[in-house]
Formats: C-alpha cells, sequence, structure tokens
C-alpha cells in the first residue's frame, strides 16, 4: 500500500506542476498512470497487484466520441481562447469544470459526466481524433506519452500510432521543447486522465483500503 500511496501522491504532484504551467509534466503524468494502471507484457498494474477488483470503476469526463462528428475532437479538454497580440486557441484539461450534462456511452446510451464506468471501457473508448480522423482512446495517450520501453508490444503500437499523426504526432516524437504545447490536447488530455484517476482513487478509498 505503500508504494500505491507514494506513486498517488507523486501523481497529484505532477498534476499540480502542470497546472502552474509546466506542461511538459504531462510525461510524467503518463508514465504514472501507465504504473497504476496498464498490465504490460513485462510489467503488471500496481492496482492488480494490490488486488483492486474488477467492478472498480473510473470516473468519465469525457464520454465516446460521437461517430457523426467528421471534425477532429478532444473530448477531455476545453478550448481557451487567449485574446490581444498573440489571440490563439489553447487546449486546457477541464479538471472539474465541467457541468454534469450527459456524454455518450459505448453502448449507445448516456450517462451524466462524471460518472463511473468500467476499466475497459474508460481506458479504451475513443476520446480524441486527429485533423485525419484516427481516433485515440486514453490507453493510446497515456503509453504514446510514457513511451520508455518500447519492447511492449502495446507501447510501441501506442506510439507509433500517434507519432504518426500529422496534426498530434509531434509531441511524442519530441521534435520540439516544452513550448507550443498548449496547441496540441495530448498534454491537456493526459492531465485530465490524471485527475480522473484521482478522482476514482478518492471516491472509492474504501474499496482500496479493503486490499491492504
Amino acid at each position: 500500500m505503500a508504494r500505491f500511496d507514494e506513486l498517488v501522491a507523486a501523481l497529484r504532484s505532477a498534476g499540480e506542476r502542470f497546472d502552474q504551467g509546466r506542461l511538459i509534466e504531462a510525461r510524467d503524468l503518463a508514465g504514472h498512470i501507465r504504473r497504476l494502471v496498464h498490465q504490460g507484457a513485462t510489467t503488471r498494474a500496481l492496482i492488480d497487484e494490490l488486488g483492486v477488483p474488477q467492478d472498480f470503476t473510473w470516473v468519465d469526463t469525457a464520454g465516446v466520441l460521437n461517430p457523426k462528428t467528421a471534425a477532429s475532437a478532444a473530448c477531455l479538454t476545453l478550448m481557451k481562447i487567449r485574446t490581444g497580440s498573440k489571440r490563439c486557441g489553447e487546449f486546457v484539461p477541464k479538471l472539474s469544470l465541467y457541468p454534469p450534462a450527459p456524454i455518450r456511452t459505448r453502448e449507445g446510451g448516456h450517462i451524466d459526466r462524471g460518472s463511473r464506468i468500467p476499466f475497459d471501457h474508460w481506458w479504451t473508448n475513443p476520446v480524441v481524433k486527429d485533423a485525419d480522423g484516427a481516433e485515440y482512446s486514453r490507453k493510446d495517450l497515456v503509453l504514446a506519452l510514457a513511451s520508455s520501453d518500447l519492447t511492449d508490444p502495446e507501447v510501441e503500437a501506442a506510439y507509433a500510432a500517434l507519432a504518426g499523426s500529422e496534426s498530434l504526432g509531434w509531441v511524442v516524437r519530441r521534435e520540439t521543447a516544452a513550448t507550443g504545447l498548449e496547441r496540441n490536447p495530448v498534454m491537456a488530455s493526459v492531465r485530465q486522465i490524471g485527475f480522473e484517476v484521482l478522482q476514482s482513487i478518492s471516491q472509492q478509498r474504501d474499496v482500496i483500503a479493503a486490499c491492504a
């Protein structure tokens, strides 16, 4: 349980630094999330090591992409418009700034935004669509951004898919320093995923405590 608490604290701290303007912290966030929840070829998710039950559910602030939407989309973020001479749009994480409005489920139904859903749905539902129509799940974004272990086939596939995106891939290809990141939804999306993880844990702390 000590390792779990340390990782949760690290996730929270990285999120706070992101919110202070260090957008590059999204890479650390992705690494922490991966260690918590991803069952890889050579690694085991910490929540599985703890014996967290399969019915543990996960806060969803995005919903599933509407298949009728032709344009690009980033369901985990908001668009903030800067004014003045450097007028531009930037992606920011929603955090808790969302109404309890209905969002789409995998089955085609609707639930309130911020409701909890099964892990498989939460981890693999598409939440970002790029300019070419390619879709990416939380799993895709997290594994691609935390791509330190390309010996894991799933990590390698996620990295290759996102790196190949004309509009999004430069973030994971690391072709730039920590500038301009706000114009790409990947970093803000991973910050929001971290928020969802922390909310899920906070709301079900008794379930985790029972595993100690």
